[in-house]
């Protein structure tokens, strides 16, 4: 069994908040030479909400050429419009991305699952790249329901669909309802080790940014049969960066220990984030070393 370690790539910025595609460059080296398949620009820990229209297409063209057909690109496009998120993708394909990560539609209140099948398929009309589903109510205020997902698999539309809800239960039901060849990545950190034991097809995590080893570790443990190995590295080297990220935001954890580690050369974030201050760093570098 094949497992996809995918990173959801953080947007490195300048003292100034200016975006510093070097530094971004950098970083995708880095992450594909310690052995992530997949890179995520433009997704929720990349701030993708905080960047203009420009700026995200710089992200996505400076991660596709830093791969270098390394990894595989899935460019994050999200938008309340259709005709923006067509637009997201043409260029996501235009830039070279191997496909485009679609998130459910947001702020508009909670559609009903036809509705949300009607936005899906209508942004998947005669899109030539791979398009996968994005499931995040923690910020779309809703979930995807199962039978939407389904329905837009088997209609051929989507090829997959990372779920970051952190519902087992929800997990559970894509993965027994959609077809073989849907792919279902994982996209909650704390949950990696027992969704793979649940058959995923890997996971998009934010932690791989910090110990992209223990994932790969983890994965191998899994498809080899040792369970107990496996919890180790879910608890012993996944868990504890997972749970302090969840404390203080991914993109602003992440940044603070890729600054402290120097990766980065700032841990800069855009408002409405937050970075840490000093004492949480100290706080946050103590429980991922310990």
């Amino acid at each position: 069994m094949e497992i996809t370690i995918g990173c959801p790539i953080v947007t490195p910025f300048d003292g100034d908040g200016r975006l510093d595609t070097d530094a971004l460059a950098d970083l995708v080296d880095r992450l594909v030479s310690e052995g992530i398949d997949l890179l995520v620009p433009c997704g929720t820990t990349g701030e993708v909400t905080a960047l203009t229209d420009s700026e995200r297409r710089s992200v996505i063209e400076t991660t596709v050429s830093a791969a270098a057909d390394r990894a595989t690109v899935m460019a994050g496009v999200g938008g309340t419009a259709v005709a923006t998120v067509r637009e997201r993708i043409r260029h996501a394909a235009d830039a070279g991305a191997d496909s485009a990560l679609v998130v459910a539609p947001y702020f508009g209140g909670q559609p009903a699952p036809e509705g949300n099948e009607r936005f899906f398929a209508a942004v998947a009309d005669d899109i030539d790249l791979p398009l996968f589903l994005y499931n995040i109510p923690p910020a779309t205020g809703q979930q995807i329901a199962p039978e939407t997902v389904d329905s837009l698999a088997r209609r051929g539309l989507y090829e997959g669909i990372k779920d970051s809800s952190g519902d087992l239960t929800y997990l559970d039901e894509l993965i027994d309802r959609t077809p073989a060849a849907f792919d279902v990545f994982q996209g909650w950190d704390a949950q990696y080790v027992p969704a793979l034991a649940m058959g995923t097809d890997g996971a998009i995590n934010a932690v791989t940014h910090l110990a992209p080893e223990r994932f790969a570790a983890a994965a191998a443990a899994v498809a080899s049969g040792e369970m107990a190995a496996a919890r180790g590295h879910q608890f012993d080297g996944i868990d504890p960066a997972a749970h302090a990220c969840l404390d203080h935001g991914f993109a602003p954890a992440v940044k603070a220990v890729l600054a402290e580690r120097g990766v980065l050369a700032t841990d800069t974030v855009r408002p409405p984030l937050v970075g840490l201050d000093e004492k949480d760093r100290r706080q946050l570098i103590e429980a991922l070393d310990g």
